[in-house]
């Protein structure tokens, strides 16, 4: 399927076309498809909620099983494959009311949350900011980042690059204001983490403490899991630790939002190099049975400038 393409709005599509076309013909399999139906339709018209996927699921198992109708299961199979092929994004058209195709008329996101690399929704926060409600505005950030101050200060911000507001005079400062909640939110004591889904025994290790590697630790620990980050360097943060001056981003706000997962349990390892100090059979002993690479690219790229690399006196960037 193509990006232009909506893979909730084709599936759509498809079941109203099963009707006119009688390839399902017992009744039950067709009253089980047209409430599939109706969900997708709720999914597209924005109308869903948490209950419509695992709604259509049990619909879909239900039309698998019943053998009397050979067509109603080979439509079900179908479905079931297009559900389990793009769950992500029936689950984001569903819960987060965005099409990232912008096929969907009433779930196509601003422009500015378009352009985000994380999604993230940026008139709702903004709006939250706007109203004095800053440590809901950094809810809704860390639904899709975890680290909200940091991004706030570090950002290359191409969300401002599509504000609207720019048509006027100039774009919303959504970067800095990201950077705003957030401060006055931990300088308040209103900077909260999500509550925790409840423990399901894995364990998971992430290798690396970088922007990646924490994402992936915070975002572990809200499902449940039990998480251990690896890093070789002395202090989390990774490259935005050691490769941003100071001056634009004070390490002590790395260690702040660092602190708020560290307080969802995640076990940190510093000075612990994967492949010298541990590897994957002893951190499989100890029960780890998944893991999760984000060891950076703590490299120069070469400009391939005859001399680079004769001098001293030529240093890499990185």
């Amino acid at each position: 399927m193509s990006p232009s393409q909506c893979p909730v709005h084709e599936t759509l599509l498809e079941l109203q076309k099963i009707p006119d076309s009688r390839r399902v013909v017992h009744p039950r399999s067709r009253r089980l498809i047209e409430e599939v139906t109706t969900l997708v339709q709720d999914i597209v018209a924005a109308r869903a909620g948490a209950e419509h996927l695992p709604s259509i699921d049990a619909l879909v198992a239900e039309v698998c099983a019943f053998s009397d109708d050979p067509a109603g299961v080979e439509t079900g199979l179908w479905l079931r494959e297009r559900l389990s092929e793009y769950r992500e994004v029936f689950r984001s058209h569903a819960l987060d009311r965005n099409c990232t195709a912008s096929v969907c008329d009433h779930l196509t996101p601003a422009p500015c949350q378009m352009a985000c690399p994380a999604g993230i929704d940026v008139p709702t926060y903004v709006s939250l900011i706007a109203l004095g409600r800053d440590d809901e505005a950094i809810e809704v950030v860390r639904r899709d980042n975890p680290l909200p101050w940091v991004c706030g200060l570090v950002c290359t911000r191409p969300c401002e690059l599509m504000c609207v507001r720019a048509r006027i005079d100039t774009p919303v400062s959504i970067k800095f204001l990201k950077a705003f909640a957030a401060e006055r939110a931990m300088s308040w004591g209103r900077y909260h983490n999500p509550p925790r889904a409840s423990a399901t025994g894995r364990k998971v290790c992430v290798i690396g403490a970088g922007p990646g590697g924490l994402s992936a630790a915070y975002y572990l620990a809200l499902h449940g899991h039990s998480v251990r980050v690896v890093e070789a360097l002395p202090r989390a943060g990774g490259m935005i630790m050691v490769g941003i001056p100071r001056y634009r981003l004070p390490s002590d706000i790395i260690d702040r939002e660092v602190a708020m997962i560290e307080e969802l349990g995640v076990e940190f390892r510093f000075n612990t190099r994967f492949g010298q100090d541990v590897d994957l059979e002893s951190l499989r002993g100890e029960g780890f049975a998944a893991f999760f690479f984000a060891v950076g690219a703590h490299a120069s790229f070469n400009l391939g400038i005859g001399g680079e690399h004769d001098f001293p006196q030529v240093h890499g960037a990185v």
